[in-house]
């Protein structure tokens, strides 16, 4: 899998603490844009990221951020939300994780 950057992904755990889940590469497709509601504009930002490890622990309502990131670094105003995330393992070099981020 072509990959164009690294990915850093941070859980929260049972105390409120950060927790790094590991750093991956990654093929990392943004999509910017606002959403109009009736009440105000929503700002609509997401992304869809292809880890090509299958094994990589990663879960809904995890933290994900471009590039590296350490713990002391980390602020969660600057990553994304993890919204959903699909194993797809067949195929030799076509395995790999799809997530979708807001």
């Amino acid at each position: 899998m072509i990959t164009n950057g690294e990915c850093t992904v941070i859980r929260t755990n049972d105390d409120g603490n950060y927790i790094a889940v590991g750093t991956y590469p990654c093929m990392w497709q943004d999509t910017k844009g606002y959403e109009v509601k009736k009440y105000g504009k929503n700002n609509a930002d997401k992304a869809a990221i292809y880890i090509p490890d299958i094994t990589a622990g990663v879960q809904e309502e995890d933290y994900i951020i471009r590039g590296t990131v350490s713990l002391e670094n980390f602020l969660p105003e600057n990553a994304l939300v993890i919204t959903s995330v699909s194993v797809k393992d067949y195929g030799g070099e076509l395995k790999h994780i799809q997530i979708g981020a807001r």
